[in-house]
C-alpha cells in the first residue's frame, strides 16, 4: 500500500509561542513531519531555547512580537510561509490583541493562508481559514508551569512529599500535549484541504474526565509502580482525532519526563562547562 506523502513536506510555518508548553510540542510535530518552522521569539532566551530546534537546517527564529502586523507580514513573505499557528501564551482575563494581528498579516500575504489558533478571536467575518481549537486541561513533560495539578503533584512526589489530596474537584477534561498538539495539525490540515475564509471552531476531548483529587490519586499509582485507574473512553471527536496513547502511557511519559528533567538539575554543570561559564 502506497503512503500519503505528508501535506507538510517541504512547507513553511510560522509559529508564535514556539518555545511555550502547546506551542514545542506543535514544531516537534512539524518538523518530524516535514515541515521547515519559523519560530517568533521576543528575546535572546527564547531564541536560545528554540535553537535545540535548529539542528536540521529546517528551523528560523525571527525576533519580534505577535501584536506587530509588519513583522509578521515580513515573515510570512521572505519565508513563503505555507501555514500559521498562534500559540502564543495569552491573560484569559484580557484580550489576546496577538490573534488579531496574526490573521491580518496572513490576510494581507495571501487570504488563503490558514491560521490555527488555541484561543479565540473576536471579528467578523473570518479572512482567512481560521481554525480554533479547543482543549481541556493539557499535561505533559515540559510544561514549565507549576501550578496545574499534574506538574504540581509530580513535582511534590519527586520532592518526597506525598502531601493531602486537594480540595479542589471541579471535573474537567485532560488532554496529553502531544495529542493536543497533533491535533492542531489536524486542523490545519482540514483547513489546507478547502483553503476558503471560513471558521471551523472545534472542540478536542480525551474522555480523561478528573477533578484534582482523582487526578492526584491517578498520578501517585502511576509514581508508585501501581496500575493506574481506568479513563473513561475517547468519545467522537471531529476530523478523525483520538489521544495517540493511552492515560496509563500518559502519565508514565509525564513523570519519566519531570524525572529526567529533576535529573538534570540535580547534576549541575559538567566540569568542561565551568571555564566557559567563567570567561563568558
Amino acid at each position: 500500500m502506497t503512503r500519503q506523502p505528508s501535506p507538510w513536506a517541504g512547507r513553511r510555518v510560522l509559529v508564535t509561542g514556539c518555545t511555550g508548553f502547546l506551542g514545542s510540542a506543535v514544531v516537534r510535530e512539524l518538523l518530524a513531519a516535514g515541515a521547515g518552522v519559523v519560530g517568533l521569539v521576543r528575546d535572546r532566551a527564547a531564541a536560545a531555547t528554540f535553537a535545540r530546534h535548529t539542528a536540521g537546517g529546517r528551523a528560523w527564529a525571527i525576533h519580534g512580537r505577535a501584536e506587530d502586523i509588519f513583522r509578521l507580514h515580513s515573515a510570512l513573505a521572505v519565508y513563503e510561509v505555507g501555514a500559521v499557528f498562534h500559540l502564543t501564551a495569552a491573560n484569559p482575563n484580557q484580550p489576546d490583541r496577538g490573534a488579531a494581528a496574526v490573521v491580518e498579516a496572513a490576510h494581507r500575504y495571501d487570504p488563503r493562508t490558514p491560521v490555527v489558533l488555541a484561543r479565540p478571536v473576536s471579528g467578523d467575518p473570518t479572512p482567512v481559514p481560521l481554525g480554533i481549537a479547543r482543549f481541556g486541561e493539557l499535561f505533559g513533560p515540559g510544561d514549565r508551569k507549576t501550578f496545574p495539578i499534574v506538574p504540581a503533584t509530580v513535582l511534590g512526589l519527586l520532592a518526597g512529599d506525598g502531601g493531602p489530596l486537594p480540595a479542589g474537584n471541579t471535573p474537567r477534561d485532560f488532554v496529553p500535549v502531544g495529542s493536543a498538539a497533533r491535533a492542531c495539525l489536524r486542523l490545519a490540515e482540514h483547513l489546507l484541504e478547502r483553503p476558503d475564509p471560513r471558521l471551523e471552531d472545534v472542540a478536542f476531548r480525551s474522555g480523561w474526565v478528573f477533578g484534582d483529587r482523582g487526578m492526584t490519586a491517578a498520578i501517585r499509582e502511576a509514581f508508585a509502580g501501581r496500575p493506574v485507574p481506568p479513563a473513561g473512553p475517547s468519545p467522537p471527536n471531529p476530523l478523525g482525532w483520538s489521544p495517540a496513547t493511552t492515560f496509563a502511557d500518559a502519565l508514565a511519559e509525564t513523570i519519566a519526563g519531570y524525572r529526567a528533567s529533576a535529573g538534570s538539575r540535580r547534576a549541575g554543570p559538567t566540569p568542561a562547562d565551568a571555564p566557559r561559564r567563567a570567561a563568558a
